[in-house]
Parts: structure tokens; sequence; C-alpha cells
């Protein structure tokens, strides 16, 4: 391994992950160790091509995106699409998951096919019928191109159904998928709904100002369309038909007209029919007359870092004499909304931007089940760890006070969360006694570091406190025949006094709490943690604004500090064991550096291959040669490295969606990456570890 000197450029990261726990000695670690002439040679072991990501099972929907309603074996139901790719089955009654989930998307529609009960959703850009007893497909997909609107109806006695989207609308026969007419339209359509006038099926379809009917046979229009003034309105996402005073109209929600009611007889058009700002909206039937619910959008309603609203306030109306005949609250961004009966009462189900699917009494406006959550909010941050012998993923979201704990090899949650005072930024696992532990750094809401049984989630001794804003990182090691808690962040009352140092490494005895060391950086914050060995002793790594520094953790001791080249925005450090040596592995733009984290020293093989800035870096093995895998969200690639030789050996899937954090784990002998992003989980089997 050959080395040059260090340029002088630092950033700062916060999270730590897990380390195995070593006993040591009472040597203090001198400080720079003697270079290593030891190299390793690649042994060909890596595979020429690596398998795509799998999703991880999050218990449950991401943003959930479409909702419907519907009986399976003469039980109430509730059938849900999320941003996960999930279609699923509820009980209506309890919202309890029937089954397991079928992979497509929304939006979902649920009717009767040849006497059994069908789903219809979305795969792979095209209709597909599912058998909601069987979970199976019926028949292949239908091609209509993505769609954004479905509506389930009837022609001539057979089940057809309307879907719109960019390749404009479609009407296929459901039970013998054959096409109904030629396609509708060529631009794009977001809304549609299917309505009979004097008899006569009609295709409503509705564009970003415009709703025309269309003739399923001949594809042609039927009449003159809706059109109005595009600075008016912005979308027609929703069209709803009903009967008022006899005569059939489409009633169009809008967030700027109001409701848009729509004469299908005269072609009349009537804007603020019903005066509001509305979004997901339905009809239902509440003492015996046809009400209008929706989702409105007026008012200031708070909001969370992503922009979604906190709550959604429902609106009940009677579309006929515009009467508000009651409101309530839901908690999260409702984006979808269906209604339905239960025990003779209506009801609406709700889905939204919290993961979370809700059904309410639409007479009392009060919740009728427990919710079904999802998976954590935000964006997903995971570590590995160990847990009855099995590895296991443990990660939290944006929201951070719920710690999520997933079997790796079933890809599938365990028991109940960790549930947390404040939320998480830092998480750690180790052993203790035979017990698999979590060590927990608490940020916003009561600085603090929380100790935790894996297996019961029960919490460990009293809480480890005197941080000011943040707990930086955590880490659980062992020295001189004790276990450690080692604790980053900044000091208690630091942020006001500008003559304390603000940042703070501590060591704690575990599990009594005692505070052993407290140790002042200096300058700044401390910034990322994490663990290593050298010389057969725990040692502390912290990586700040401006400096790496060791730290004798068993001594309480500050070893030494050098300089490293990276920029504030650099990804964390990840850390590496090769060549007889322990090396940080340093994004620096769209180059990745490697220090010897024994000598101080940077070694002359850097990773060159990506055009952007490198974002996320994780460290294994596969066949038995010392990898790298590399992120970079800007040039669209996830590459693969041979640390022996610094050359790029092969590129990975990214997944479709973002993706925030990687770690890499190993599951019966084999290398598998963890990558964590927006609400979701991902794993990529590399091939044998050894």
């Amino acid at each position: 391994m050959s080395f040059r000197r260090l340029p002088p450029i630092l950033a700062a990261l916060v999270l730590a992950g897990s380390v195995p726990l070593a006993s040591a000695g009472s040597t203090v670690v001198s400080w720079p160790r003697p270079g290593t002439t030891c190299q390793e040679t690649s042994h060909g072991g890596v595979p020429a091509s690596f398998a795509s990501p799998v999703a991880m099972d999050m218990g449950g929907h991401a943003d959930v995106t479409s909702v419907a309603v519907g009986e399976l074996d003469d039980r109430p139901v509730v059938i849900s699409a999320g941003a996960e790719h999930t279609i699923r089955i509820w009980d209506r009654a309890t919202l309890e998951p029937i089954g397991d989930p079928i992979p497509g998307d929304g939006p979902v529609a649920y009717g009767t096919v040849d006497g059994r009960p069908v789903i219809l959703g979305r795969s792979n850009g095209a209709l597909q019928r599912w058998d909601a007893t069987t979970r199976s497909p019926v028949g292949g997909p239908l091609p209509t191109g993505p769609f954004r609107s479905i509506a389930f109806g009837e022609f001539d006695g057979r089940p057809i159904a309307a879907t719109a989207g960019t390749g404009g609308a479609h009407v296929f026969d459901l039970a013998t998928g054959r096409r109904i007419g030629p396609p509708i339209g060529t631009g794009t359509f977001n809304s549609v709904a299917l309505v009979r006038v004097h008899g006569v099926l009609l295709v409503l379809a509705g564009a970003t100002d415009t709703v025309i009917a269309w003739d399923p046979v001949s594809g042609k229009p039927a009449g003159e369309p809706l059109v109005v003034q595009p600075e008016f309105v912005q979308s027609m996402n929703t069209i709803m038909t009903t009967t008022i005073g006899g005569r059939p109209v489409a009633l169009i929600p809008t967030a700027d007209l109001g409701v848009i009611r729509w004469d299908l007889i005269t072609r009349e058009v009537t804007t603020d029919s019903l005066k509001g700002r509305f979004g997901p909206s339905s009809l239902a039937v509440l003492n015996g007359r046809t009400v209008f619910v929706s989702v409105e959008t007026v008012g200031s309603i708070a909001t969370d870092p992503y922009g979604s609203r906190l709550r959604s306030p429902i609106a009940v109306i009677d579309p006929a004499t515009g009467e508000r005949l009651s409101s309530f609250e839901i908690p999260g961004h409702v984006t979808s909304l269906a209604v339905g009966d239960l025990g003779g009462r209506p009801m609406i189900v709700s889905g939204g931007r919290d993961n979370t699917v809700r059904a309410y009494d639409l007479a009392t406006g009060r919740e009728s089940a427990p919710p079904a959550t999802g998976g954590p909010n935000g964006d997903v941050f995971g570590v590995n760890g160990e847990l009855h012998g099995r590895p296991v993923v443990l990660a939290h979201g944006d929201d951070g006070e719920v710690l999520d704990v997933w079997d790796l090899g079933s890809g599938r949650p365990l028991d109940a969360p960790v549930r947390l005072p404040g939320r998480v930024t830092s998480f750690a696992t180790g052993d203790y006694g035979g017990r698999a532990v979590l060590v927990a750094g608490i940020g916003l809401g009561d600085p603090s570091i929380r100790m935790f049984d894996l297996a019961s989630r029960a919490p460990i001794g009293e809480p480890l406190i005197g941080y000011g804003d943040f707990v930086g990182g955590v880490a659980l090691t062992e020295a001189d025949r004790r276990v450690l808690v080692v604790g980053t962040g900044e000091r208690d009352g630091a942020a006001g006094d500008p003559s304390t140092p603000p940042g703070a490494v501590r060591i704690w005895d575990f599990p009594s709490g005692a505070l052993l060391h407290d140790l002042a950086v200096g300058n700044g914050r401390v910034g990322q943690l994490a663990l290593i060995n050298l010389a057969g002793r725990p040692v502390a790594v912290t990586f700040s604004a401006t400096r790496a520094r060791l730290w004798d953790v068993g001594a309480g001791k500050r070893m030494a500090s050098f300089r490293i080249a990276r920029t504030e925005h650099s990804a964390q450090v990840e850390i590496a064991r090769f060549d007889c040596t322990t090396v940080a592995i340093v994004a620096t733009g769209r180059t990745v550096e490697l220090y010897d984290l024994a000598t101080g020293e940077q070694v002359e093989r850097p990773l060159l291959g990506h055009s952007k800035q490198v974002s996320r870096v994780a460290f294994g093995r596969v066949g038995g040669v010392p990898i790298a895998v590399t992120h970079s969200p800007q040039d669209r690639s996830m590459r693969v490295w041979d640390l022996t030789t610094s050359r790029q050996v092969g590129t990975l899937q990214r997944p479709s969606r973002y993706l925030g954090s990687l770690s890499m784990s190993y599951l019966d002998g084999r290398a598998v990456l963890v990558g964590g992003g927006r609400e979701a989980l991902w794993t990529w089997d590399l091939g044998p570890a050894a």
C-alpha cells in the first residue's frame, strides 16, 4: 500500500453504525502506528453481474395513492395501493390486513367479473385484473398505457373498465379482455367516469380544462364538451355523476372554481355550484340523500418539511342545495378517498401521504377502526444488527421517534417498533451479556442517549443526558473488561456560551450510566462518529468540519488529529478493513479517497469513475475480496470497486426511488447490500461473502 500526504479539507456528518464488541488490555494506544507493507490481492471472486434490488416489506404502504371498497366472501373490505408498488386488502370493520400484498400500483377499482371479485389496478403501465380471492392475475395485461384514473361499469350486461391517462382513454370488456371501440382521444386525460344518458353509455374524460363526453363504441365525441378558461382551473382530477332534479349531471371538484356542475343533457355549465377549494372527493348516501364528500384545501394548514398537510378537513355537502351538512378532520395529507357502508352506516375510507389507511363513520365523523399504518415516513435510514442469531435491519424515517426492526432474510418487520421520546439522530447495536442491545441518540425533543433490549424493546438503565441541541453519534464497545457507550454531540449550554467548546465526546459505563470521560473537541461540532480497533484497543474516530480526530476510548484521551480532503457536502465516511489496516473511505466530490487511519496517510489508489458527486459509500467483502459500493444520484449510477486494485468491477441497478443510505450485511454466507430511501428499504444480493 502506497501513500501521499493529505490536503486540508473535511466536513461533518452524524451517523454511526454498529461495531462488534472487543475486549482489550490497559495499554494506551500510541499513534501513528508503524506502516504496513501488507497488500491483499484479488482472487477474482466478485461476480461479473449482480441481482436487481428487492424492496423489503415495510409492514404497510408508503404513500397511499388510491383506495376503493368492495366485498370479499360476504366480508366488507378496503382495497388500497401505495407508492411502494403493492396493492393490499383490509377488513373494512377492523382495517386488519387480509392475505399477502399484490405487486401492483393504483389507481385501483373493485368489481365482479363472471361471479368472482376482481381488483383492477396498474402493472407495468397496463391495466391488470387480479382475482381478489387468490391474488392471481386474471388473463393478461390490457394495453391501456400508463393511466391516472379508472372506472368500473357495465355495457350490454358485461363488466367493463374505462381508464384515462397519458395515452388517452380506453374501454375494455373485463370478461374477455377485448377492447370496446378504438382508443379515445390522443392527449392526456386526468379523470374518467362512466354514465348513462337516455340509456346510452358515455365515457367522460377530463383533461386540464376540458371534459369531453365520448361514445365508447365509435370513439367519437358525443355532444359539446365542457371547457373552462385554463387560468381558472389547474386540473380536473375527479369526475362524479349523479341525478339532481331528475337530470343526469357531472360534478367536477376543483381547487379554483369550487365544484363545476355539468348538465349532461343540456350541457349547461355552472361553476361554483358548491363553493370551496376541493381535492379528493366522492359521493355517498347519508340519511337517504346523496351527499358530496371532499377534502377541503381552504385556509392555512400546517405542513411537514415535504409540504404535506398535517391534517385534512372533510366537508359533507348536499350537492343539490349546497347546504353544508357536517365537517370533520382526518390526520395527515389525504390523497385518495372512497365511500362505502358498514352495518348499514355510511363510511369513508381515506389514504394519504402519511402511509396510512383510515376509516370514518360519515354520520358522526368519528374513526371507526384503528388506522392501518405503513412504513416510516420520509427518508429511511438504516443500520444492520443481529437478533437471535439472525441479521436484522433497524431503520427510522424522518418522523424519527420510532425505530422499526426487519428480519433481513424474510424482509418482513419483526414485532413492535421501539418508540422513543424524541427524534432519532443515530443508533447502534451490540451485545451485552448475551443480549442484543440497541443504543439510540435522541435529537429534537429530548437530547439524550437511550439503551434498549432489542428483543423485548425494554429500556436498560436511565437515559444518558447532558447534551444541548442534539446527540450526533452513538456506539457501543468494550475496553478493559467494561462495556462502554460512546456518544458525540453538542455540550449542554454550549450554544449560548462562546467560551465553551461546543463539540464533546463522552464515554459512559454500560449499563450503570456512570460518566467516565467528557472530552472537548476544541473548535466546532464533533461530527460523524465511527469505532475502529488499533493495536487491539477500541478507538473512536470523529470527522468534523475540518479534521479527523482519534480518541482512545478506554483511556479517555485524544490520540491524534489530521486533515483529510472533504467538503461540507461530502458523503458520510465509511470504515473499511483491508491490507492489514483500517481505512477511511472518503468521498470528495466525484473522487473517492482512501486514508489509512493507523498512520493518517492517504492511499495512492483513489476510486475514479463517477462524473458527479458521490453521496453514499458502503464497504464489505464479496468472494473474499474487499469491495466498496458508491452511489451518485447526479450521474445516476451505483458502482462496485475492488479495493485491492481500486478498479471498478461492476455496477448495480438503482432503485426507482431516492436512495439515502447504504450499508452492508451478511446472510447465510452471502453479502447483502441494504439501501434506505424515500419510505423504502431495498436489498441487493452481491454473492458469496467468502
